[in-house]
C-alpha cells in the first residue's frame, strides 16, 4: 500500500514537448506513446518513499505506473479535466505557482549576502529630509533638489549639520535631533536610503538622493561592529512629572535593596500595556529598532539579570532588566530568514524588476500610440468604443477595454505611470501563461497537480463513492467473513472491511481498464528498465 500511495500522491508527469526528443518510447496505451524519460524521472522521485522491499522490483513499480496510466488515460476520456471546478483549482494553483518564477534567484542571493555583511556593522547616520510625492511635477523636484544641494554645500564649508539641518530639514523629528538618527542597521530603514548610507564614508555628506517619503541627503557619523540584539523586561511609567521621578525611584529601591522580583512587580505598576501583561518582557531588538534613548540604556546592561538606573525617554520613566543578549548569527543560521525578510522588504522590487527587464528584452512589444491617445483626457470614456487593439505581446493583443478596466482600480493621475505600470501587468501575466509551455519544471509540477485532480475525481467515482454502499459492503463482507475475518461483526472490524472493500473495487477496476486499453511495450526499452540500466 505504501507504494500505491507514494504512486498516487505524488504521481507521474512529464511533458512530452519537453521530453519525448531525449527519450524513446517505452509502451504505448492505444498507440499514444509514454517515454521511458518519463518513467525513470518519476522513479527516481519517489524512490525515497517507497518500501525497501519494493526497492529492488522495478517490475513492480513500472506495472503501477502503468495502472496509473490507464486511470489517465480514462479520466481524460470522460472529460473529467473539463470540470469547471476542476479548471478553477488548477487556475489557482498555477498563478502561486508561478510566484517564485517572478524572482530573480541570483539578485535575491546577492540582496542576502549584501544584508548580512550589513547587519555586521551599525552606522550612526544624520540627514536632511526635503518632501517630494514620487508623482510631484518637475519643477517641484527641481526646486527640492536645489534646497539639498544648497544645504550640503554649506555643510562642506564647514556650517555645523544640525543648524543646517533645523534650517531646512521637514522631518518633524529635526527640532529635537538635529538630523541624527542614531545607529542601525540593515533592514531598518528603507533600501534607498539604507544603501546610500551604506555607501558614503565616514563624516562625508552624500549627494540628494530620493526615497518614498522626499529627498534627502546624510552624513555618515560613525560606525561600529554590531551589538546584536538584546531581549529585556521593563517597567514604564508614562507621565515625566516629578512625582512620577519619585515614584520610578521608589519602585528601584524595591528592586535593589528589597529584593522584589522584577517580573512580578512590572505586572503590577508598569504602565505598559503591551508588556506588563508578560512582567514587562519585550520581544528581542537590535539597537536601532527603539528611541536612542532607550536602545543605549539596554545595550549598556552587560549580565543577565542586571538591572538599570531609572532613566527617561519620550514616552516615559523606565528600568529596564537584562534577560539575555543574542549576538549576530552566522550566516547559514540566518539565512532563511533574511531571505523571507529581503523578499517582504522594499528591495524586493530589484528581484522582480530584474525578472521583468528580461522579458522587455525577450518579447516583442508594440503600443498603438493612437489608441493610448484615447486616454490623455479628463472627460468620460465611451466603453463601447474602446475597441481597437493598445498593446501586443508577442501573438497576444490586449484592447482599450482592458486598460480602462485597470483604470478602475487605481487613483495615480499620470496616465505614464498609470500604462507603464498595466503594460508590465500585462508582460507578467503574459509570462505567467506561457510558462507551461516554456519552462520543463513548472509545465511537469502544473501537470501533475491537474493529474491528481482528475484522479482524485476518478477514484471517487470508482472506489470511494461505491465503498458507501452498504449493499455492496455487506456482500463483500458476507463474501469474506469465515476465511477472511473468522466471523467478526461487520460492526466490530467495519473500518478493516471498507479499506478492504476500496483495494477490491480498485483491482477490479484497473483489471477493467487492463481488459479496455492495449497495453504494447517496447521490448528493448523494457529489458533496460528492468535492469536499471539508466
Amino acid at each position: 500500500m505504501k507504494l500505491k500511495f507514494a504512486l498516487f500522491t505524488l504521481l507521474f508527469v512529464t511533458v512530452k514537448s519537453f521530453s519525448q526528443e531525449n527519450s524513446k518510447v517505452l509502451f504505448s496505451i492505444d498507440k499514444e506513446p509514454i517515454y521511458t524519460q518519463e518513467f525513470i524521472r518519476v522513479y527516481n522521485k519517489n524512490l525515497s518513499l517507497i518500501d525497501d522491499s519494493a526497492k529492488n522490483s522495478v517490475e513492480e513499480y513500472l506495472n503501477l505506473f502503468v495502472d496509473y496510466k490507464l486511470k489517465v488515460k480514462q479520466a481524460r476520456e470522460l472529460k473529467i479535466d473539463t470540470l469547471k471546478t476542476l479548471n478553477k483549482e488548477l487556475k489557482q494553483y498555477q498563478e502561486s505557482l508561478s510566484l517564485p518564477y517572478l524572482k530573480d534567484k541570483d539578485v535575491t542571493n546577492k540582496l542576502v549576502s549584501e544584508a548580512y555583511e550589513r547587519l555586521l556593522k551599525e552606522i550612526n547616520v544624520s540627514h536632511i529630509l526635503v518632501f517630494a510625492k514620487p508623482n510631484a511635477a518637475p519643477a517641484d523636484t527641481l526646486k527640492a533638489y536645489n534646497s539639498l544641494i544648497e544645504a550640503r554645500n554649506l555643510i562642506i564649508n564647514g556650517a555645523d549639520f544640525a543648524e543646517i539641518a533645523k534650517k531646512y530639514s521637514q522631518d518633524p523629528s529635526v527640532k529635537q535631533n538635529g538630523g541624527d538618527i542614531g545607529y542601525f542597521t540593515a533592514l531598518q530603514m528603507v533600501y534607498p536610503f539604507e544603501n546610500v548610507a551604506y555607501n558614503t564614508a565616514k563624516n562625508e555628506v552624500s549627494m540628494p538622493f530620493r526615497t518614498k517619503f522626499g529627498f534627502h541627503i546624510l552624513k555618515l557619523n560613525n560606525e561600529r561592529k554590531s551589538l546584536g540584539e538584546v531581549e529585556v523586561a521593563h517597567i514604564m511609567l508614562k507621565n515625566l512629572s516629578e512625582k512620577n521621578k519619585q515614584k520610578i525611584d521608589s519602585i528601584y529601591n524595591l528592586l535593589v535593596n528589597d529584593k522584589q522580583d522584577f517580573f512580578s512587580l512590572a505586572k503590577i505598576v508598569s504602565e505598559d500595556g503591551s508588556s506588563a501583561p508578560r512582567g514587562g518582557k519585550m520581544a528581542k531588538f537590535s539597537y536601532g529598532r527603539m528611541v536612542e534613548d532607550f536602545s543605549k540604556q539596554a545595550f549598556a546592561l552587560e549580565n543577565n539579570d542586571d538591572i538599570s538606573k531609572p532613566f527617561k525617554t519620550k514616552y516615559g520613566w523606565h528600568i529596564a532588566k537584562l534577560i539575555k543578549k543574542y549576538p549576530v548569527q552566522s550566516f547559514e543560521e540566518i539565512k532563511a530568514s533574511l531571505t523571507k525578510k529581503i523578499e517582504k522588504d522594499s528591495r524586493s522590487n530589484l528581484i522582480g524588476q530584474t525578472v521583468l527587464d528580461r522579458l522587455f528584452k525577450e518579447y516583442n512589444i508594440t503600443v498603438n500610440k493612437e489608441a493610448l491617445k484615447v486616454f490623455d483626457t479628463k472627460d468620460k470614456l465611451d466603453l463601447e468604443k474602446l475597441n481597437s487593439n493598445l498593446l501586443s505581446i508577442n501573438d497576444k493583443k490586449i484592447n482599450q477595454k482592458a486598460f480602462a478596466a485597470y483604470l478602475k482600480g487605481v487613483r495615480n493621475p499620470s496616465l505614464k505611470e498609470n500604462f507603464k505600470k498595466f503594460k508590465e501587468n500585462e508582460v507578467l501575466t503574459y509570462y505567467k501563461e506561457n510558462l507551461k509551455f516554456t519552462n520543463p519544471k513548472f509545465a511537469a509540477t502544473l501537470k501533475e497537480f491537474n493529474e491528481g485532480l482528475m484522479l482524485f475525481e476518478l477514484l471517487e467515482r470508482k472506489v470511494w463513492n461505491k465503498s458507501k454502499d452498504s449493499i455492496g459492503l455487506n456482500k463483500f463482507y458476507n463474501a469474506n467473513k469465515v476465511e477472511k475475518y473468522n466471523n467478526k461483526e461487520l460492526k466490530s472490524i467495519k473500518g478493516t472491511v471498507i479499506s478492504d472493500y476500496q483495494n477490491a473495487l480498485e483491482k477490479a477496476w484497473i483489471a477493467e481498464l487492463r481488459n479496455k486499453y492495449t497495453v504494447e511495450f517496447n521490448k528493448s526499452e523494457k529489458r533496460k528498465v528492468l535492469k536499471k540500466k539508466f
